[in-house]
């Protein structure tokens, strides 16, 4: 009666090939410690939604593996699109953070309220007001100082909740 190992042939070839591929894994992701801030500059290069396994680059041309099913341009958190054919509208100012509530400003425009510190490249915290011509109002600038999860717009007065409800004239 002959001795029957734990491991399989194709465990064994798995673990030969981990212990080969380990000195190569630091390269590939370094466990080094980075010291880096975020930035306030939206992303202009393309982004999955889903995470990328593989990457490979030949000649002028790189493919990408993974668990996503959208490549392209970051929208931002904020986005319009067209009814009818779901395309985004690009001229949109991007958002650099999260948006919890939008209220229309009557006037063609939006308020949009949340947690983020730049609309259109202007340094907007929390509450932003984007005209009809897609513009940021530069007149508009109340920055709360906590995170705006609700509006409400009567005639030309809006609340905001923002830890405390502040009111403000829309002008």
């Amino acid at each position: 009666m002959g001795h029957r190992s734990r491991f399989s042939r194709s465990n064994l070839a798995r673990l030969a090939l981990l212990l080969l591929l380990l000195p190569v894994l630091p390269l590939l992701h370094p466990a080094t410690r980075s010291t880096a801030t975020p930035s306030d500059t939206p992303a202009t290069t393309w982004i999955t939604d889903g995470p990328v396994y593989a990457v490979l680059r030949s000649g002028t041309t790189v493919y990408l593996g993974g668990d996503f099913t959208y490549v392209g341009p970051p929208t931002g958190s904020f986005v319009a699109l067209d009814p009818t054919s779901g395309a985004r509208d690009a001229s949109w100012p991007a958002v650099n953070g999260t948006v919890f509530a939008v209220v229309s400003d009557g006037s063609g425009g939006w308020f949009i309220g949340g947690d983020f510190t730049k609309v259109g490249g202007l340094p907007r915290t929390n509450l932003a007001q984007i005209k009809s011509d897609k513009t940021v109002d530069p007149a508009f600038t109340p920055n709360p100082n906590a995170p705006v999860n609700a509006l409400a717009l009567s005639g030309d007065t809006y609340d905001s909740e923002a830890g405390a409800t502040r009111r403000h004239r829309n002008t």
